[in-house]
């Protein structure tokens, strides 16, 4: 079979998963491929080879007569620009948040008032790129794809659109090991922020804490604001002397922030039941995919979640509130853990490399065939 030729697109925000993409494709027999990025999206990336990457300013204008089908990372402004790129090519564009980019709720006024920071920016796409109609572009690519089973059980549910959504299911286990340290690594993955995690349940329990072995806590992403700072410093010097912590200050490249994870014993995923998109409310698990869905997988660590969030194909632990997660934390042990990963095992197979590969090598294929 001739090699088929791919180009993918990131213009916004996932430079991550953009990462992910591409450690798969590599290792692909018969795709070809090359991403379109745009300068803030490129700054980001740390494993993909340059040549790998063109720098571009717009979408609109790019040749892509090349290419055999495109796939769109992430499509959440400037949807005129891809308007005809969704008529002459076979397209499929990532869905990350359904009730912004498939269900088109409209704007939460509730939204508008807590996010006051952001109000000029908001008004501006909604204003002068009128991101409200023509969001609506999107329903012109010949597939769409989502990252998980659970919004796409929530797709069929309430879209007709269910028959060209697949899962595209990018998240292997590349990483899978018990850290023998004498201290148990916790870590608390992505950005530290209260817009999507409940970062102050975690400041109002961590002085409280008073568990049997010594843990390390490790917020692993930037902080929100100097608030948020300032918290942290607080509870370096204000918890139990079986506790240490520590945080970053400065966005965390990829591979840095995957071997960080590496290290852990446990991840801690205080994920909001409800968050906001573009104002726009979405629901964690049902309309949007926590990124620590794939930190777990692709690091082979167990999650530790809220109860509200739903249950991955995968090992996790759940709590209910703020007195549970005392409770599983104060007593958490090297041997609970140890027998706990046993558990992960058969989870560990199914997400192998080769067959996440073939699975996406396949659909990728299928979508040149369109």
């Amino acid at each position: 079979m001739k090699k088929k030729q791919i180009a993918f697109i990131e213009m916004e925000t996932h430079s991550a998963l953009l990462e992910q993409w591409y450690l798969l494709l590599k290792d692909m027999t018969f795709v070809e491929y090359h991403f379109f990025v745009s300068k803030k999206v490129n700054d980001k990336l740390t494993s993909i080879p340059q040549y790998k990457i063109s720098e571009i300013p717009f979408v609109d204008g790019v040749d892509f007569s090349g290419f055999d089908a495109v796939v769109v990372n992430t499509m959440h402004r400037n949807f005129e620009q891809y308007q005809r790129l969704l008529q002459d090519k076979p397209v499929l564009c990532l869905i990350h948040n359904l009730n912004f980019s498939l269900f088109f709720e409209t704007i939460s006024w509730k939204n508008v008032l807590e996010e006051k920071q952001r109000f000029t920016y908001f008004l501006k796409l909604y204003i002068k790129e009128k991101v409200a109609s023509r969001r609506k572009i999107i329903l012109g690519a010949k597939q769409l794809g989502v990252l998980s089973h659970s919004l796409l059980e929530e797709i069929k549910g309430k879209s007709s659109l269910s028959g060209k959504t697949q899962v595209i299911q990018l998240n292997y286990c590349h990483h899978f090991s018990f850290n023998t340290s004498n201290t148990i690594q916790i870590v608390i993955p992505g950005n530290v922020s209260n817009k999507r995690k409940d970062i102050n349940l975690l400041f109002d329990l961590l002085p409280q804490l008073q568990p049997q072995e010594k843990l390390h806590f490790t917020f692993l992403g930037k902080p929100e604001n100097h608030k948020i700072s300032k918290q942290l410093e607080f509870l370096k010097e204000n918890c139990h002397q079986n506790i240490t912590l520590s945080y970053f200050d400065r966005f965390i490249p990829w591979e840095e922030y995957s071997g960080r994870i590496a290290e852990a014993h446990l991840l801690l995923c205080p994920v909001k039941k409800e968050t906001s998109f573009y104002w726009v409310d979405e629901v964690y698990g049902k309309t949007k995919v926590s990124g620590s869905e794939g930190d777990c997988i692709y690091n082979g660590k167990i999650g530790l979640f809220p109860t509200t969030y739903p249950k991955m194909d995968w090992h996790n632990w759940y709590y209910e509130n703020g007195d549970s997660l005392r409770t599983i934390l104060n007593t958490l042990t090297f041997e609970h853990l140890e027998s706990e990963y046993r558990k992960l095992e058969p989870f560990v197979e199914k997400y192998a490399f080769e067959k996440v590969k073939k699975r996406v090598e396949t659909q990728l294929i299928k979508l040149t065939e369109i």
